[in-house]
Formats: C-alpha cells, sequence, structure tokens
C-alpha cells in the first residue's frame, strides 16, 4: 500500500487515500487502547475537564487551583473534544493526533506547491508521519504537535506570501499567517513569536525582501494581535498577576535561569536527534549527496528557508536552560522536506545507492541489536526483563514486530524499484508503532497510570472523604474520581497556585496532616502516594489503615 503512495501511475486520489490509511491505522485507532499516563496526559484531560465543568474558559485551573504555565487553547479544543466525546482516552489524545495529521497534510501540499513533484511531496508526509519521535509525542495528549503545526502553517503562509506575485492570494497567506501564529501564541505563549522571527528575519533578510519584513509584517503582527487579545485583556482582568508569571517565570527563567526546571547540556538535543527522527536520519548522507548534485536556483529562496527553520530553532532551544526532547518536534517538518526532496533526486541520479545501503544497514544493526538484548534480557537476567513470565503473548508480539520489521528493511536492501525501498525503509517502525497498545508490558502501566486502580478503589472514595496525595498522582484523581478538591503533600507544578490565600490551605505539611488524623470526629481520610509518600509521612499512617496498592501507586485510607 505504502509503494503506491509514490508511484505515477496512480494518480493524486491512490497517495491520499494511503496516508489517510496510515494515519488512520497508526495515529487514530490506537488512541483509546493505550491508558492516560502521568503526568501531561492527566494534566491536559483534567484542565479542559474542569473548564467545562466550571464554565470558566478564561482561567485555566489545575485541582481547583490557577495553573498560569499555558495559554488556554490546547484547553479550549481538549475540552471542545471531552464535550463531544466524552471522558475517554480516545477523546482526551484526538486534538493531539488530528494536528500530526494537519501538519503531514501542510507538508504535502506546501512541497507539491513549491517543488511541483507529487512524489517527493507524498514522502514528506509519510517521513513526518513515520518519524519514531513524531509518533511518540503525537499519541500523547500534550501540546508540542499542536505547536508544531501552528508554528508550521505560520512559517508556511509567510514564505508562500513573500513569494506571491498575485496581491489578492499573498493577502490571504498574510492573513493565514497572523491566524495561525495567533493561535501559536494561545497554545505556548510568545514561543509562538520567537521561532518564526529567528527563521523568517534572516531569511528575508538573505533575500532582500524589505518590503515582506518591514510592511508586511506588521500586519501579521496585526492580525495575531487581534486573535490574542480578547482573552488576554480577560485573563488579566481577572488574574491580574497573570501576564507577570506568565511571562518572567514561564518564559525568561525557563528558558535563562540557572535553576530552570529540566535542566540539561547545550548537546541535549544532538543526543536526541537520532532517535527522534529513526528511521530516517541515518539516510541524511544519501539525502544530501542527491540535494547537492541537484540544487535548483528556481527553488533557492525555499532551501534557504528550510535550512534555516531546520537549524536556527534547533540553536536557539539547544541554548535554554530547560529542556526537554520534545521541544524540538517543530524542527522537523523542515527536515522531512529536506530529506524527501533529497532523497528523492538521489536515486534519480544515483547509481551506486552505497550511501542509501549503509544507512539502512545502520538502521537494521539498531533494530537486530535491540531484538536480541530484548531476548537476551527477558531469558536471562529477570531483574532486566522487561516483561513478567505472563506476559509471554505481549512479549512475542512485541518481538515479531521487531523482526518483520528487520526483515522488511532487508528487502529493501534488495529491490531495485527506490519507491518500494523507501516504503520498506518506513517499515521498520510500522509494526511496532501499530501494534505498541497491545504489546505494552505492565510495568510501564504500574509505573505511569493509575487510572484502572483509581476505578477500582472508587467506590472506596465517599463524598465526604478528605483526599490527600503527593505531588504526582493528583492529577489523575482529579480525573478518575472527579475530585477537584485534592489536598497536596507537595507543591509541585501547582505551587503558584498554591500561593493565593484562598488557595493556601490546600497544601498540608506532615504536623498537619497529623493532626488532621487525631482529629475526633473527623471524615476518612484517603492518602496516595505514587513509589514512596514524603519523608515523615509513612509513620503518621494508623496501623488498622485501609491498604491498597497497584505497582507504583498507593492508597492508604484512614477511617
Amino acid at each position: 500500500m505504502i509503494a503506491r503512495l509514490f508511484s505515477n501511475s496512480h494518480g493524486d486520489g491512490r497517495m491520499s487515500v494511503g496516508l489517510v490509511l496510515l494515519f488512520l491505522l497508526v495515529y487514530l485507532l490506537p488512541l483509546d487502547l493505550r491508558p492516560l499516563s502521568l503526568p501531561d496526559e492527566t494534566r491536559y484531560a483534567e484542565i479542559p475537564y474542569e473548564m467545562l465543568i466550571s464554565g470558566d474558559w478564561v482561567t485555566p485551573r489545575l485541582n481547583g487551583l490557577r495553573y498560569f504555565e499555558k495559554p488556554p487553547l490546547g484547553y479550549w479544543l481538549n475540552a471542545v473534544s471531552i464535550a463531544l466525546l466524552g471522558q475517554s482516552n480516545f477523546a482526551v489524545r484526538l486534538v493531539t493526533a488530528l494536528a500530526v495529521g494537519g501538519t503531514a497534510l501542510l507538508l504535502y501540499f506546501f512541497s507539491l506547491r513549491f517543488f511541483r513533484n507529487r512524489q517527493s511531496a507524498a514522502l514528506a508526509a509519510l517521513i513526518y508521519l513515520t518519524c519514531l519521535g513524531v509518533y511518540l509525542i503525537g499519541t500523547h495528549a500534550v501540546l508540542d504537535s499542536l505547536l508544531t503545526l501552528l508554528l508550521s502553517a505560520g512559517i508556511m503562509s509567510y514564505a508562500a506570501a513573500a513569494m506571491e506575485d498575485q496581491p489578492g492570494r499573498a493577502r490571504l497567506y498574510w492573513l493565514a499567517c497572523g491566524i495561525s501564529l495567533g493561535c501559536a501564541f494561545l497554545v505556548k505563549g510568545f514561543l509562538a513569536f520567537a521561532v518564526p522571527v529567528i527563521v523568517l528575519l534572516p531569511w528575508l533578510l538573505w533575500q532582500r525582501q524589505w518590503r515582506a519584513l518591514f510592511i508586511r509584517g506588521w500586519g501579521v503582527v496585526l492580525v495575531a494581535t487581534i486573535i490574542v487579545l480578547p482573552w488576554a485583556l480577560l485573563i488579566h482582568r481577572r488574574e491580574a498577576d497573570f501576564w507577570h508569571y506568565f511571562f518572567w517565570i514561564e518564559h525568561i527563567k525557563r528558558f535563562s535561569a540557572d535553576n530552570a526546571q529540566h535542566q540539561e547540556p547545550f548537546y541535549y538535543f544532538l543526543m536526541y536527534l537520532p532517535l527522534l527522527t529513526f528511521p530516517w536520519l541515518s539516510l541524511l548522507p544519501a539525502a544530501l549527496t542527491g540535494y547537492f548534485k541537484s540544487i535548483n536556483p528556481a527553488n533557492q529562496a525555499l532551501n534557504r528557508l528550510l535550512w534555516l527553520w531546520l537549524v536556527l530553532p534547533f540553536v536557539f532551544f539547544s541554548s535554554s536552560s530547560g529542556k526537554l526532547a520534545t521541544y524540538i518536534l517543530p524542527c522537523l517538518p523542515p527536515l522531512a522536506i529536506l530529506l524527501a526532496n533529497g532523497l528523492y533526486r538521489y536515486f534519480q541520479d544515483s547509481r551506486s545507492q552505497r550511501l542509501f545501503k549503509w544507512g539502512v544497514a545502520f538502521n537494521l544493526l539498531v533494530m537486530s541489536t535491540l531484538l536480541v538484548a530484548m531476548a537476551y534480557f527477558q531469558l536471562t537476567d529477570e531483574s532486566r526483563a522487561v516483561y513478567r513470565t505472563d506476559e509471554t503473548p505481549q512479549l512475542v508480539i512485541l518481538l515479531l514486530s521487531i523482526a518483520l520489521a528487520v526483515v522488511a528493511g532487508g528487502f529493501s536492501l534488495r529491490r531495485r524499484d527506490w519507491r518500494i525501498r523507501l516504503a520498506l525503509q518506513s517499515m521498520l517502525l510500522l509494526p511496532a508503532l501499530a501494534l505498541s497498545t497491545v504489546s505494552l508490558p505492565a510495568k510501564v502501566t504500574e509505573a505511569k497510570s493509575p487510572g484502572q486502580f483509581l476505578l477500582e478503589i472508587a467506590p472506596l472514595i465517599d463524598a465526604d472523604t478528605q483526599i490527600v496525595s503527593d505531588g504526582s498522582m493528583f492529577r489523575s484523581l482529579n480525573w478518575y474520581l472527579g475530585r477537584q478538591d485534592v489536598y497536596l503533600l507537595k507543591m509541585n507544578e501547582v505551587g503558584y497556585g498554591l500561593g493565593y490565600p484562598d488557595s493556601a490551605h490546600r497544601l498540608l505539611s506532615a504536623s498537619m496532616l497529623e493532626r488532621r488524623i487525631q482529629q475526633k470526629p473527623r471524615p476518612p481520610i484517603a492518602l496516595f502516594c505514587h513509589y514512596h509518600c514524603p519523608e515523615g509521612i509513612p509513620g503518621l499512617i494508623p496501623a488498622d489503615a485501609l491498604r491498597r496498592s497497584f505497582g507504583s501507586f498507593s492508597l492508604f485510607l484512614i477511617k
């Protein structure tokens, strides 16, 4: 099926159907099968749900506490999805998955519009959809895929407007750019402006597009401001301190402070790039060979844009003190286009195709090593085994999917048709990705997903039970137990919200919890901990407390 994407004989319809089927099978259909994981997915499920039940769509809240880390658009979209589809894993993840599909669609039409080659355009979309990082991020309820879609739409629209000869069409592109960047701001804030500026400003200067820079650019800013302004004024009116916290703490300090969250070295993203782009980055030498052998002067401006779009945000994120692997997802769309164009030209001009074979051989070595290592540790080292003895079916499914990928990669070395070669290359991860939801080991669920456990013990929790949590589990308690009044033993990410006078009582010290336990009469207390309760807490739990556990999650019910 995938090989037909690149065949001229089947036309546009077959290409589109093939990509849509791939997206449905790998991204959409499995969304409901995997439980929500801590901390991100339960956060981006609960905040939209609290908007729905409170009717307050202006001030984001988590556990009933003010939560100012992100603007509201991602929450709004998830809230609409939950309102339409119910409180399901599918509803929580749908927006993220659709954002991946939207980005792939943009890559296809942008490549087709400016490089005028349907096969390389389809290949760009395929490369993006089958990158490991795109899949892992795009099937979890986080905001990075949505941000990547909107940033890509903004950068592509600006570039299209700057190169458009027809004034009417150019104005539509300018408008689309402003709308996209305004919405991107409402997803993740000022980063939505920083990334396009560091990409487009050098590009316009390089192209000597002074009019697009100094005149048209203000129109984009105006449209983006119109998109952002209504909510910006409303949140300022209701929460006067929002913009101070959001700008200073969430942007300036997270980017530059010595004590920023997720501190990592400068080379952090270089270590993760091969993993995020597997199995395609190993084909970069072949793609560069094809790219430099057939540089088309007519596409010089677009190629400059793509390289700036890939490199400058990567350097920008690398210079930040706080880093997460998901941050560089906006760099992958231009990489997909460059790889697609380079590989297409490489197969048109190269005879030996030695670089391609080396790249595939490297991928096969990685997959074979993974297959052997998993089998070895599973059979010989119980401490390192991923699966338990009663999970043989899941293990067999995973090993077979990896073996199938190795076989597909091996066949790609033997086939002459470059379309089939690249289709088989994309198959290196597709079997494992498509079957990942049914081959997930219990250890993962028991470490990150307490949903089933909470649903099972929910009948033990009365409406008047006081729920107390460490700093990790409270989001899941909000979502699965329907309680937005959980007391906390650690501030964690809601520390700012706990600082308000009307919320400070929700933070309990060990001594405060002890007084509550000793108080007579008192309502039941349900204490939840992830891995270990905070220091000083275990000694407070009465011997007659009801105890339940699931993996790393524990409940102590004190009546």
